[in-house]
């Protein structure tokens, strides 16, 4: 993981007797069908546009850095993670958060789980979020006995959907306990080589991004994602033929072999926005596209099953693209990027100023009305 201090220890190693014979790859290649998620910090973009790419590139999931130390000693929160929660949840990635650790005997290990549980709830993210003891540091005395006083104290607030993450090689030595899942980094390998590791750490430089990438092999932290589905998550099959069932989903998926019948329905464990439109999936990486159901603009988003009111399309010129603005009107500023036509994005906010309709898409991200396929305004906002 990345963090204000500026090392990082990984040995480069091998291994995954354990999931070679479980789940029977024993290579980087074959363990492509486990769901991805990345890590940031501060060091990472806060905008939509950085988490969307990584939906793009088949990413489920994103542990954000919240905190470093405790009030009473070295306090440390990463000052873009509240925009970096925000884009993620707008990306419709899964958000998971990570404190790392820098404790030193009982008292500090509780100082830094106290702190730890104010931000989260600070945040807005419920109790049943998974959060992650990120200990690794070369400082630590007792890493086995401080992280369980830490984790101890974490649950006592209710947050017992808990993940020990670090090097190999500390779990090699037993430096750390087992008492919840834990998540593993171990580069240049084909395989975390630690047993019964739940998520393995691969790079920290995905697609030449400088981000950390991860396999999960548990499903802790993609499953789900931050959909704004309701309670059932039905979807109904809306196309007179079927329609094929995928492994994976965007431009890498590959047919599953089976189609699905007109007007069947199906429970969404999963939904991502990837090449221009939403992906559901129904099982264990089983997507279908949203356009073939009765939710065709991804799942929640609108009062209807038929159209989303509150999504904007990009509509300028065929083959060029758009300016996207740190705030709007007069006082806009240059964002460094670029919108493509014909990309839609989803509005949380709009705004009427020096003569025409600002769509917000992100943190402090907006973008003219009038080079939308919606100048006039959304109703959704009226």
């Amino acid at each position: 993981m990345q963090h204000h201090k500026t090392w990082k220890r990984i040995l480069l190693t091998a291994f995954l007797t354990f999931f070679v014979g479980l789940f029977g790859f024993n290579s980087l290649a074959q363990a492509t069908t486990y769901g991805l998620f990345a890590d940031v910090a501060s060091y990472q973009p806060d905008d939509v546009i950085f988490f969307k790419s990584l939906v793009t590139n088949q990413v489920a999931g994103v542990v954000v850095k919240l905190t470093q130390g405790s009030a009473d000693g070295d306090a440390y929160v990463n000052p873009k993670a509240g925009n970096q929660i925000a884009a993620a949840k707008a990306a419709g990635l899964k958000v998971s958060l990570y404190h790392y650790a820098s404790y030193s005997g009982t008292q500090d290990a509780k100082n830094e789980a106290d702190f730890f549980a104010s931000k989260i709830s600070q945040y807005g993210l419920g109790k049943d979020t998974v959060v992650v003891d990120d200990v690794e540091d070369s400082s630590l005395s007792n890493p086995y006995g401080d992280t369980v006083t830490f984790q101890a104290r974490l649950a006592s607030y209710g947050y017992t959907n808990q993940v020990t993450y670090s090097m190999a090689s500390w779990f090699w030595a037993n430096k750390l306990p087992r008492t919840y899942p834990i998540w593993v980094a171990n580069y240049g390998v084909d395989s975390p080589q630690v047993d019964n590791a739940a998520a393995w750490q691969y790079t920290n430089n995905f697609n030449g991004q400088h981000v950390d990438m991860s396999y999960d092999f548990s499903g802790l932290f993609t499953t789900g994602g931050n959909s704004s589905a309701t309670t059932d998550k039905i979807v109904q099959v809306k196309n007179s033929i079927g329609i094929p069932l995928w492994n994976g989903y965007g431009s890498s998926k590959s047919y599953a072999g089976r189609y699905l019948g007109n007007n069947s329905r199906w429970k969404i464990c999963a939904q991502i926005y990837a090449d221009g439109k939403y992906w559901y999936e129904i099982g264990r990486n089983q997507w279908i596209e949203s356009t073939d159901t009765n939710w065709p603009n991804g799942y929640g988003n609108s009062t209807t099953p038929t159209a989303d009111n509150k999504v904007i399309k990009v509509q300028y010129m065929s083959g060029y693209s758009i300016a996207l603005w740190n705030g709007y009107g007069a006082s806009r500023k240059f964002s460094g990027r670029y919108l493509k036509d014909g990309s839609a994005w989803k509005v949380t906010r709009q705004v009427f100023s020096d003569g025409e309709y600002w769509y917000q898409i992100g943190a402090n991200q907006w973008v003219e009305g009038n080079y939308t396929d919606n100048p006039s305004g959304l109703a959704a906002f009226n």
